[in-house]
């Protein structure tokens, strides 16, 4: 496939999926008319060139899709390694963007997942999958936070996630996460008198 092509099918492919990342299972429709070597061969050869760019194994990224730079990059490679398994971010995402934990938690992505436990290495950061036995019935009430595409666990589920898996609590900023506490109650005191 030439690159002109390939570009064309790759800004007909970001219409449908808004990411700049594509998988394995998609490159086989884009090189629908060439076998499975040949597909493989030409992946090689092109990002050889740096018409596109290897992510992780099985994703790419079209580097000149409007998508290629977005914030949410790392959330989008979750959902399309587990497009199978319910997926939320939680625990030091969730608790370092609260401030409840003090380190920060660039480039890397915490994620509670009903599939496998595995800490995948992108070239733009790193996602945590950690393996949760919840009910779905329970993780369908995550929303998805205006300008992300994953749904978040509340700084309260996150903190309880991080407890249930047995990671180190002790960087936890206990005061933050008393106040955190204190002004949720607060407003849901607010509402009721309301």
């Amino acid at each position: 496939m030439k690159t002109l092509e390939l570009q064309q099918r790759l800004q007909k492919l970001e219409l449908q999926t808004n990411t700049a990342l594509f998988s394995y299972n998609q490159a086989k429709v884009l090189f629908a008319d060439e076998n499975e070597q040949a597909m493989y061969t030409a992946l090689c050869r092109l990002t050889k060139k740096g018409v596109i760019e290897k992510v992780c194994k099985g994703v790419w990224l079209n580097p000149l899709s409007r998508f290629a730079q977005n914030d949410t990059r790392l959330e989008e490679l979750a959902l399309l390694l587990r497009f199978n398994h319910y997926n939320y971010v939680s625990l030091e995402t969730v608790l370092s963007q609260a401030s409840i934990i003090s380190r920060q938690m660039f480039s890397y992505l915490t994620v509670m997942t009903t599939g496998a436990s595995k800490v995948v290495k992108a070239s733009f950061g790193t996602i945590e999958f950690t393996h949760t036995k919840r009910d779905l019935v329970e993780l369908c009430h995550y929303k998805i936070p205006q300008g992300h595409k994953m749904p978040w666990a509340s700084v309260d589920i996150a903190y309880r996630d991080l407890k249930r898996i047995g990671r180190n609590i002790d960087m936890i900023d206990m005061n933050e996460l008393q106040n955190y506490f204190a002004e949720q109650a607060q407003s849901i005191h607010m509402k009721a008198d309301k």
